[in-house]
């Protein structure tokens, strides 16, 4: 095994170690991860806030060398939650090596990646200037990637001197182009709590049963219009998804209150405006409340763009590709040269029993190596 491999695992089981799911705080992780970027030598920004449950949540946004432009690595702390963790020779949040592959929660996605980015920065001397971007809350909603892009002095300086950004999400080191965003927002019917022996109650899910027909045919006719569709991705459809929920759930209290979640992923070349004028029109008719839940934006460039033509000459591949997931991207995408471009796979992540195989970490140090001493 060779060291950079090694150090590219060390980092990655540290880093496991600290569950950061998405509902707890990120600040070990972070202090972490900052205090190897300060031992390289890196200027490091701690951006804190509150989430909407008052968890304090940190990004940190780092700089290392003179002058302006330089490229920038992005990458997020947190992770998905691990109820569902199977694996009955290792721990969600021990970082177990076994069968070349590193087994744990957010080895995939994507504290391997940042750990073959940190080690790949330890390992150049960079004559231009190498930022890191590593944010919060990504998981739900790209919270940090907003609070990146409307507080960080070094963000706002890598715009405005077009700085080469690289996404480290998991593609197998595929250069990604454009990936699909997201819109998620609730449709709520309320009625009146009250013991069932008695007449005192109002059912809430009776207000919104009569409007989900209308929900689904809107549903159907979204995926199977062209006009709501874009080759450039597979599926190319939104990918419309529906959940339905009560509060409370108990057989013997009327339901109080009825929640039809909608989320789909909307596309760089499709107009969805007037799906959501027509949701907000079905509400208005059915007397139900639309509550937005978040919005991510889709992001896409040029393939044919002289940074993605560059990276691709680094990763020795010939095209770029499209992704159907989100990513930071959608939120920093003030960053006008981007790509996304980072080791594991997509199919790996989320699992309930998450890995990245040592090839991809081996792969990712290399990778990164010449993408950080590069002349953008």
């Amino acid at each position: 095994m060779s060291q950079r491999l090694g150090r590219a695992i060390e980092l990655t089981q540290q880093m496991v170690s600290f569950p950061s799911v998405s509902d707890r705080s990120n600040v070990e992780v972070s202090q972490f991860v900052a205090d190897r970027l300060v031992e390289m030598g890196f200027t490091v920004e701690w951006l804190t806030y509150e989430d909407d449950e008052k968890v304090p949540k940190v990004c940190v946004v780092a700089k290392r060398g003179a002058g302006v432009g330089g490229v920038a690595y992005l990458a997020h702390t947190d992770v998905v939650p691990a109820e569902d963790w199977e694996l009955d020779f290792s721990g969600a949040f021990h970082g177990y090596q076994k069968d070349n592959r590193l087994y744990g929660r957010g080895t995939c996605d994507m504290k391997g990646s940042l750990a073959t980015a940190l080690t790949a920065a330890a390992n150049v001397k960079n004559e231009q200037p190498l930022y890191f971007v590593v944010t919060s809350d990504e998981e739900v909603g790209m919270r940090g990637a907003s609070y990146v892009n409307q507080n960080s002095k070094f963000f706002e300086e890598m715009v405005t001197n077009d700085t080469m950004g690289i996404v480290g999400e998991p593609t197998e080191l595929q250069v990604i182009h454009a990936h699909k965003g997201a819109e998620s927002f609730a449709i709520v019917a309320k009625g009146i709590s009250a013991h069932t022996s008695t007449n005192c109650g109002v059912n809430a899910n009776y207000k919104l049963i009569p409007a989900l027909s209308s929900f689904l045919e809107l549903r159907n006719k979204a995926e199977a219009n062209p006009m709501y569709h874009d080759k450039d991705f597979d599926p190319p459809t939104l990918s419309w998804n529906m959940t339905i929920s009560n509060e409370p759930e108990a057989v013997n209290v009327t339901t109080s209150m009825a929640k039809l979640i909608n989320f789909f992923r909307a596309m760089p070349a499709v107009d969805h405006q007037p799906i959501l004028d027509e949701v907000l029109r079905i509400c208005e008719q059915y007397g139900l409340e639309c509550q937005t839940k978040y919005s991510a934006r889709p992001w896409s460039v040029d393939p044919q763009s002289d940074f993605v033509v560059k990276m691709l000459e680094l990763a020795e591949q010939q095209r770029s590709y499209s992704v159907c997931y989100a990513t930071d991207a959608g939120v920093l995408q003030r960053l006008r040269r981007m790509v996304i471009c980072g080791p594991g796979s997509i199919q790996q992540a989320h699992r309930c029993d998450e890995w990245i195989s040592l090839d991809q970490l081996h792969r990712g140090v290399e990778l990164y190596e010449k993408a950080f001493i590069t002349r953008w």
